[in-house]
């Protein structure tokens, strides 16, 4: 059994409910985080709580709990379900609401559910020695990817695109062909020897694992530069990679039919990755 949190409630998962009225469900009217546990330990778990609470202020829904109720409920979780490596994950909507209608009301109870998913590390690890392979595809989202909103229909589109192609993540590409992010993570490139991401604006999620490799970067003295590069950069970068919560830093050794380099994963991308575990 997987015990999951539920309003204020501890409950089987598979007996857990909420209403058809709710507006996640209607209108995708909500937030989630994914929070990554390694080895028995949280990763940024205060980055990912202090993102969801900046998400619910941009969406203006309320909750009655506050940051250290939430962890005190997500370890509550870990502990419960006997988690040692795998992922919390959060989810809160406005809530329910009859009759249905577009705009928010107010005076909803927000539903907020927590629960655990198990994840096989060893494999990922395993992912990354040899480097993953990707899929270009348009940036379908909405407008305000800097918010971690539970509408994801776009991102399920592109990480499907990536599945019926054999391939582990979608590199998503705007209207001018600058690459944005991944469907759940963001993109890096180096070029002589200089590490590039794109900047932070409405176009692309704050990853909490993005925040802390760039820290790690600027401690290691590397050459760094937030800016916008095109599908060309990407193709001629000399390493590619990707940062997430759950693949951590992943090298990327193909794009499509398009070998990075030599196709193998670049040494500047594989310490980045060791640098970033031994801080957990």
């Amino acid at each position: 059994m997987t015990t999951c949190y539920i309003n204020g409630n501890y409950r089987d998962i598979l007996e857990s409910k909420v209403s058809i009225t709710d507006r996640g469900f209607q209108f995708s009217d909500g937030i989630y985080e994914v929070i990554a546990v390694y080895e028995n330990r949280f990763v940024d778990i205060d980055l990912h709580l202090n993102r969801l609470i900046k998400s619910l202020n941009k969406l203006k829904i309320k909750i009655n709990l506050k940051v250290n109720q939430i962890e005190n409920i997500s370890k509550k979780i870990k502990k419960l379900n006997n988690l040692n490596n795998g992922i919390i994950y959060i989810q809160i909507t406005r809530g329910d609401q009859h009759p249905r209608d577009h705009k928010f009301p107010k005076g909803l109870k927000p539903n907020i559910i927590i629960y655990s998913i198990p994840k096989d590390f060893k494999k990922i690890n395993s992912k990354a020695k040899r480097g993953v392979t990707t899929s270009l595809y348009p940036d379908i989202r909405w407008l305000r990817s800097d918010i971690k909103s539970i509408s994801l229909l776009g991102n399920s589109m592109a990480a499907n695109h990536a599945k019926e192609k054999k391939n582990h993540e979608a590199i998503l590409y705007d209207e001018k062909n600058y690459i944005t992010e991944g469907n759940s993570s963001s993109i890096w490139i180096i070029k002589n020897n200089k590490c590039i991401t794109h900047p932070l604006n409405y176009r692309i999620l704050k990853g909490c694992t993005r925040h802390k490799l760039i820290s790690i970067v600027k401690k290691k003295k590397l050459k760094f530069e937030e800016k916008k590069f095109s599908i060309k950069a990407l193709l001629s970068a000399d390493e590619v990679f990707m940062t997430s919560a759950t693949n951590f830093v992943m090298p990327i050794i193909k794009v499509d039919k398009h070998k990075i380099s030599d196709g193998k994963p670049g040494q500047i991308t594989l310490h980045l990755r060791d640098e970033f575990i031994n801080q957990i």
